[in-house]
């Protein structure tokens, strides 16, 4: 499902003068489908209250705007948002936070309880056991246990399995590697890339980890005080010097090394990701990547 947002605003307590707060001040954006998007910016830029808005969590203010995505026009009083739900899954920072049900099984199956009434139990049982194995969990050795029994590890891959279960066609995560070392952001980056090759179509990524951006996402959009200063690639956004200032971002360490080696008078074309910045270094040596 393509993503089309045209000129959104969006005010907080607008009823009340004194206490309205303009979030959203006319952001339009095109988010096609197969991509891995971006959203960046510093904090109160805009960038939650944008993507609350793409699932209905808020709902488009009268004249202030709009958003289509696929079948679904969000404006429409007649929007289902209910079906809409079921295919964009939406997981905040610090999911294991989420956690409520007494069994690891009841809380990933509530999504299906939910929007797929019509499953039967073994259906929804195989696709809890589905889910918890993309995650990396044991479906029989976890089910019956207690979500606040496991370790912080173990919470966010339920978490995600709550998430996923629902196999969304969209998914929305909020600084989705914030918390993790090392190891656990490799793996679970290694995840999402594994669930868009399956099934999600589109994944959608809020972060301050620029590294995350350029490595891993197609198209990604500036958002600074409540609107969209630029959209485009990360190599053409992390080598936009004004767009940097004035966003008040930082740049990936490839595109710190590119810019260090350019005053050196060595030129990298890359397009900043690790190995394409390796690449473009034995190019540039006439290494030719041996």
């Amino acid at each position: 499902m393509e993503i089309t947002v045209k000129d959104l605003k969006f005010t907080y307590s607008a009823k009340t003068k004194s206490l309205a707060f303009r979030a959203l001040k006319g952001v339009s954006v095109n988010i096609g489908e197969g991509e891995i998007f971006g959203i960046i910016g510093k904090t109160g830029s805009g960038k939650s209250t944008f993507i609350q808005h793409l699932n209905g969590l808020i709902k488009v203010q009268k004249d202030a705007g709009s958003i289509v995505i696929g079948e679904y026009d969000l404006t429409d009083k007649k929007c289902d948002y209910r079906s809409l739900r079921a295919k964009i899954g939406m997981m905040f920072q610090y999911p294991e936070h989420q956690l409520f049900a007494e069994t690891v099984e009841g809380d990933v199956a509530f999504a299906l309880k939910n929007f797929a009434p019509e499953l039967s139990d073994g259906e929804i049982e195989s696709r809890v056991k589905d889910a918890l194995a993309l995650t990396g969990l044991n479906y029989d050795l976890i089910k019956n246990s207690s979500p606040f029994d496991l370790s912080g590890g173990q919470k966010r891959r339920v978490a995600i399995a709550g998430v996923i279960v629902a196999k969304p066609e969209i998914l929305i995560l909020d600084e989705p590697a914030a918390g993790l070392d090392p190891k656990g952001k490799r793996e679970f980056l290694e995840l999402l890339l594994r669930l868009h090759k399956d099934f999600v179509k589109t994944i959608i990524i809020v972060s301050h980890d620029m590294n995350l951006v350029a490595e891993y996402c197609t198209n990604a959009a500036v958002f600074a005080d409540g609107k969209i200063l630029s959209c485009g690639t990360p190599k053409e956004i992390f080598s936009d010097k004004s767009l940097i200032e004035e966003s008040g971002l930082n740049v990936p360490l490839t595109a710190f090394l590119v810019e260090k080696l350019k005053e050196k008078g060595v030129l990298i074309d890359c397009d900043l990701t690790v190995d394409g910045f390796i690449d473009g270094v034995c190019r540039a040596l006439n290494l030719k990547g041996e």
